[in-house]
C-alpha cells in the first residue's frame, strides 16, 4: 500500500509539470519529425533523380546511342541538350563516333558545379562509364559485323545490355553487422530520437529527488519507516511506465505520423517479442541512470547540467545524432561504449535486418547488465544520500 501510495504521488508530480512532460514527450517528437524530413533525402532506398545536359558537338548514330544508354542507367533523370550552369555538363568531343575504338580511349567530358555532392557525382561518373563501354562495344559489333544492320535504335540497345548484362546472386545476413547505411530516413530517425528521449526520464527523476530533499519531504518518509527498496521503488516505477508509453508513442507516430508528412511508414519487421524485450531492457536502463544521476547530484543545477549533459554527450558518440555509418573508424569504436548505441543496434537488427528474439538478446544483455551497474551504483548512493539527510536539509 504504501509503494502505491508513492508511486501514484510521482504519477501526480509528473502530470502537473508541463516542462517535464515537454522533455519525455513533445522534444523527442518534434526531433523525430525534424529529423526524419531532414534526412529523406540522404537516407532513402533509391537515389534520387538528376538534372544534366548532355552535349554533343556533332549529332551521330554513336551519340543517340550514347544518350539511350545512359538514358537507361538514369531511368528517373532529366538528360538535357542546354541548360543553365549551374547543372552538370556532359560534353561530347566533334570526333565521338571516329574514336570509339581507340586505345586508350578519351572518354566525354563531365563538368560538376560546386553545389554538386560527391555521392551524386560517383552515381553520374559510374552511369557515364557503363553508357560509354556499352557504345564501345557496339562500336566493335557494328565494325566486326555481328550486329545486324537492319535493327532499330531500341533493338541495338538490347542487344548490346544483354552482352554486358551477368545476373549476380545475392545473400544478404542483415541480422548481422552495421545496418545503418540500409536503413531509410524513418528506420533511422524514429528508433534514434526514441532512444534519445527515453534516456531524458533522468532529468525529472533527480528533480523529483531533489525536491523531496530540499522540502523535507524525504525525511517525513524516513520518519514514517519507509524502506529503502521501498523509497527507490517508487522512483523507478513510474518513469519506468512512462519510458513504455514513450516506446508505444514513439513508435505509433512513425507507423502513423510520418506518412501524413509524405515520409515513408515504420514497418515493424521482426518477431515481436523481441520488440517487448528491447523496450524492457531500454526502460530499465534509462531508469537505473536515473537513478544513478538523482543519488548523485547535490542540487537541482547539478542535476540538469548531469542528466543534459550525458545524454547528450551518449547520443553524439552513439550514432543518435550522427549516423555511425558516416562515422570514421575510430569513432565507430568509441560509440560501441554508448548505452545508446547497443539499443539503436538492436532496432536497426530488427527493422533493417528482420532479426528475432535470439538476434536481438546480445544487445539486450549489455542493456540490462548496464541497467544492473547503474541501479546497484545508484541504490548505494541512494542509501547514502537518505542516510545522510539531516533536518536541517544541509548534506
Amino acid at each position: 500500500m504504501r509503494l502505491r501510495a508513492l508511486v501514484r504521488k510521482e504519477g501526480l508530480l509528473l502530470l502537473r509539470d508541463p516542462h517535464a512532460l515537454a522533455v519525455l514527450f513533445v522534444m523527442p517528437i518534434l526531433f523525430l519529425v525534424i529529423m526524419a524530413s531532414a534526412m529523406s533525402s540522404f537516407l532513402q532506398d533509391r537515389p534520387p533523380a538528376l538534372r544534366l545536359v548532355l552535349e554533343a558537338a556533332q549529332d551521330s548514330d554513336a551519340s543517340r546511342f550514347f544518350h539511350d544508354a545512359l538514358r537507361a542507367q538514369l531511368p528517373d533523370s532529366q538528360l538535357l541538350a542546354e541548360g543553365p550552369e549551374s547543372l552538370p555538363r556532359i560534353s561530347l568531343a566533334s570526333d565521338f563516333a571516329d574514336t570509339l575504338l581507340d586505345t586508350p580511349h578519351q572518354g566525354p567530358l563531365i563538368s560538376f558545379p560546386a553545389q554538386f555532392d560527391r555521392l551524386a557525382r560517383q552515381r553520374l561518373h559510374g552511369a557515364v562509364t557503363i553508357a560509354l563501354a556499352q557504345t564501345r562495344l557496339l562500336a566493335y559489333l557494328e565494325d566486326s559485323g555481328a550486329l545486324d544492320e537492319n535493327l532499330s535504335p531500341a533493338q541495338r540497345l538490347e542487344q548490346v545490355q544483354q552482352r554486358t548484362e551477368s545476373h549476380i546472386d545475392e545473400r544478404e545476413r542483415l541480422a548481422s553487422g552495421d545496418l545503418g547505411h540500409q536503413a531509410n530516413a524513418t528506420q533511422m530517425s524514429v528508433p534514434a530520437w526514441l532512444i534519445f528521449g527515453m534516456f531524458f526520464v533522468a532529468l525529472p527523476m533527480a528533480g523529483s529527488f531533489q525536491r523531496e530533499q530540499q522540502s523535507g519531504a524525504l525525511l517525513r518518509f524516513r520518519g514514517l519507516g519507509l524502506g529503502l527498496r521501498t523509497l527507490a521503488l517508487s522512483k523507478v516505477l513510474p518513469y519506468l511506465a512512462i519510458n513504455l508509453m514513450q516506446f508505444v508513442v514513439l513508435l505509433g507516430i512513425g507507423m502513423y505520423g510520418l506518412p501524413l508528412l509524405g515520409l515513408p511508414a515504420l514497418e515493424l519487421e521482426g518477431a515481436g517479442s523481441a520488440y517487448l524485450l528491447l523496450a524492457i531492457s531500454i526502460a530499465l536502463a534509462t531508469s537505473c541512470l536515473g537513478l544513478l544521476l538523482a543519488a548523485l547530484a547535490r542540487s537541482s543545477e547539478q542535476a540538469l547540467l548531469l542528466g543534459g549533459g550525458i545524454n547528450i554527450i551518449l547520443a553524439a558518440i552513439g550514432g543518435i545524432m550522427v549516423p555511425k555509418s558516416v562515422m570514421p573508424e575510430a569513432m565507430r569504436h568509441l560509440a560501441e561504449i554508448s548505452p545508446m548505441s547497443w539499443a539503436l543496434d538492436a532496432f536497426l537488427t530488427l527493422l533493417v535486418g528482420h532479426g528475432s528474439l535470439d538476434d536481438v538478446a546480445p544487445w539486450c544483455i549489455r542493456l540490462l547488465l548496464f541497467a544492473a551497474l547503474a541501479g546497484a551504483s545508484g541504490l548505494f548512493l541512494f542509501h547514502r544520500r537518505v542516510q545522510q539527510t539531516q533536518w536541517t536539509t544541509h548534506y
